[in-house]
């Protein structure tokens, strides 16, 4: 049994087997190099989060032009695929549709997050769903599976880490909260963005899949007068359809932590901020930050390259953008509280301009 004198000795332990924790154990884990996953859930990729949709590799390429080898990484079973958008619909709070070319795919979550998961497995790394990390202390993780002393810890673990915590790391300042669902019916082809006082201070999205659509809101904590299930039973009652899996979670939307890496411990996916704050994504850059983070891992354990290498890597990819998302999400906050303004600011900015908010660039050359 292991004793704080003799605790269990890993290379890495992965707190978290969402996107970020998977991909960071895929691409670090070998022969040579042992890592452990844990999650909290008891099933991985369950319950549902996030709006399941996943852009074509040369959507994020553009968006991230640093970008490299994206189709390999967003590789996707069948399995995993629910279906596939072209086109995604902005509208304003008084109805008017702004069309825009977007190509994506709409995913299984439960089965593409299992996918990851057995990704990083079949490289070697040990997964153990339905455990808990409870601390760090000098140098030891304790965890619900017992004590572990890795030369590599991963925070993983979503926008209120406990990795952070623990390590003294700072946690995204902005929590937007998000209610998810799946729901029944026969539903449009393009994916929906609502904005206005369905959503006060976010969106609410439909991306359809089939006979079936998630569907889902977020919101600004600053501009939510009430709880966030009261606005979403609202929506669905409009909406007037059946629906199940209801979950809520949150969203950072303040951009990427100041820091991401303290001694032997580093930050990736929500954990770190690495979500694009005007549109809500998070699977493609935590992947990408998780791609970065497990090969830099496997250099420092093979080599020493220092870890503090990974902040400087990951930022030359994710962070201009990140930032300029940012930006954008908080010039459009100065709109939000007003249907009207809001309304004509999209107006101004026409299909141009909300194309540009999207793939966070700036709304003007």
């Amino acid at each position: 049994m292991a004793t704080p004198e003799h605790p269990n000795e890993v290379d890495v332990l992965v707190v978290g087997a969402g996107p970020a924790g998977s991909t960071t154990a895929r691409f670090c884990a070998g022969k040579d190099v042992s890592v452990l996953i844990i999650d909290r859930r008891k099933e991985i990729g369950y319950p549902i989060q996030c709006g399941e949709l996943l852009p074509h590799a040369e959507e994020m390429h553009s968006i991230f032009p640093r970008s490299a080898d994206l189709a390999d990484l967003f590789a996707l079973e069948d399995a995993c695929i629910r279906g596939e958008c072209t086109k995604v619909d902005m509208i304003s709070p008084r109805g008017r549709i702004y069309r825009l070319d977007f190509r994506s795919h709409v995913l299984d979550r439960r089965a593409y997050d299992k996918h990851l998961a057995r990704l990083a497995v079949e490289q070697g790394a040990r997964l153990e769903s339905n455990q808990s990390l409870l601390s760090i202390k000098d140098g030891i993780a304790k965890t619900t599976m017992g004590l572990f002393k890795p030369k590599v810890i991963v925070g993983a673990d979503g926008p209120n880490s406990r990795t952070a915590r623990e390590v003294g790391l700072s946690r995204p300042s902005e929590l937007y909260p998000a209610v998810t669902c799946q729901a029944e019916g026969s539903f449009e082809p393009e994916v929906k963005m609502y904005f206005g006082r369905c959503a006060p201070g976010g969106y609410a999205w439909i991306i359809p899949k089939g006979h079936e659509a998630n569907v889902g809101l977020g919101f600004s904590p600053r501009l939510l007068s009430e709880r966030p299930g009261e606005v979403f039973a609202r929506f669905m009652t409009r909406l007037d359809c059946r629906y199940s899996d209801v979950a809520m979670g949150f969203v950072p939307m303040s951009g990427p932590v100041h820091r991401t890496v303290s001694g032997k411990a580093i930050l990736v996916g929500d954990a770190a901020g690495h979500v694009m704050a005007t549109n809500g994504g998070g699977i493609p850059t935590a992947m990408m930050a998780g791609r970065i983070a497990g090969r830099l891992i496997k250099e420092h354990l093979r080599n020493g390259t220092p870890l503090q290498q990974y902040e400087t890597r990951w930022r030359e990819l994710l962070d201009k953008p990140l930032k300029k998302s940012v930006t954008t999400r908080s010039l459009a906050d100065l709109f939000y509280p007003s249907d009207s303004l809001l309304g004509l600011t999209m107006f101004i900015l026409g299909r141009r301009g909300l194309d540009r908010a999207i793939r966070c660039k700036p709304l003007f050359l």
